[in-house]
């Protein structure tokens, strides 16, 4: 897999307008081979050919690198792919690129008809020079509007890969070849905060819940064994809450799929704090959900911890551990503001990165 966000040096025209004026304007400015050395007639020809020629081979070259820029839906890395389904299914990905491929055949196609005719067109004997060569302007005119009408055809297609680069191109680069771990949870447990301490993430942290609405990246370099420095990613991503699959906004999507393709650790953040914005209940609910992923992965990996126990909720605290105690899993209490057991929290990281190192080893 590549690496990195592959829609992010994509270009599509806004519309197919835009693609029509900058092809107008250059085929202006065509001129006919031989200059002065012909005659009025083979330099009208002549002239309505080269910009005929201009104006399609213009769009063709623009349509197939649209198309050329995006990367194939087969090559994509699961992470992108299924987010890219969220707003975009693969078969109307697909579609859409095809229609575009298929035009630029119909647009070389009508190109080549009107050549032929302008080519072929011959003065009536009855016919004054004025009117012939008006039937040349004429047939230059009706090839500009049919190649025009295939582009403008496109316009809806454009437009909806338009908006599904701004959208993709929000994404992080992601590095298939690092340990990526997966910072998760309820809205307000301090995923970003977490994130922003312990890595080069620049994260909006904000004092009001909901912050997060995108995946975000940053590093950290983890000593191994006191020799090794290991880089790692950290991905903050939206806020989880209890619903179902089909009520869940895109930023939940967003974090599911997070999860679902990329991590290798996942650290799991419940809100302890009296301000919480899930009771215990829906808390749980959410780790559940997150849970689930690891029906076929090491549970190892998934790293619980309750934060703002600085301003905790004793009960709310509690109750999240008598239910990590009965699945017998490590419960670790933090205070990202106050750096309380963070230290603690990120040797249990460097832990399992290690862990997923020797694993990587023994298979090579």
């Amino acid at each position: 897999m590549n690496k990195g966000n592959p829609f992010r040096s994509i270009y599509v025209p806004e519309s197919s307008d835009k693609l029509l004026d900058l092809a107008f304007k250059k085929a202006l400015r065509g001129s006919a081979p031989g200059g002065l050395k012909l005659s009025i007639i083979k330099k009208r020809k002549s002239v309505a050919i080269t910009r005929i020629k201009i104006f399609s081979e213009v769009l063709q070259d623009k349509l197939i690198k649209i198309v050329k820029s995006f990367p194939s839906a087969e090559s994509l890395h699961p992470f992108y792919k299924s987010i890219m389904s969220i707003w975009l299914s693969i078969d109307e990905y697909k579609k859409r690129l095809a229609k575009i491929q298929g035009a630029v055949r119909v647009i070389k196609q009508i190109e080549r008809d009107y050549v032929i005719r302008i080519r072929s067109i011959r003065k009536r004997d009855d016919e004054n020079l004025g009117a012939f060569l008006s039937r040349i302007d004429r047939l230059k005119k009706e090839a500009y509007g049919r190649i025009s009408s295939v582009v403008k055809s496109l316009n809806k297609d454009l437009m909806t890969l338009v908006e599904l680069v701004k959208k993709m191109k929000k994404l992080p680069d992601y590095n298939p070849d690092l340990i990526t771990i997966v910072v998760t949870g309820p809205p307000n447990s301090g995923k970003s905060s977490f994130v922003r301490k312990v890595s080069n993430a620049k994260v909006e942290v904000a004092a009001y819940p909901f912050t997060t609405k995108n995946v975000t990246f940053g590093h950290i370099k983890l000593g191994i064994n006191g020799l090794v420095n290991i880089l790692v990613q950290i991905a903050d991503t939206p806020g989880l809450f209890d619903r179902p699959i089909d009520k869940r906004k895109e930023p939940e999507l967003l974090a599911l799929n997070a999860i679902k393709f990329i991590a290798d650790i996942i650290i799991f953040l419940f809100d302890g704090s009296v301000e919480a914005v899930m009771d215990v209940k829906e808390q749980i609910a959410v780790y559940k959900t997150v849970r689930s992923f690891f029906k076929s992965k090491d549970i190892h990996n998934l790293i619980i911890a309750i934060n703002k126990v600085d301003i905790g909720d004793d009960k709310l605290i509690e109750a999240i551990l008598q239910k990590m105690r009965s699945e017998k899993i490590d419960c670790y209490l933090i205070s990202v503001l106050e750096n309380y057991n963070i230290d603690t929290l990120l040797d249990k990281i460097r832990e399992q990165v290690k862990k997923l190192i020797g694993k990587a080893s023994n298979k090579i």
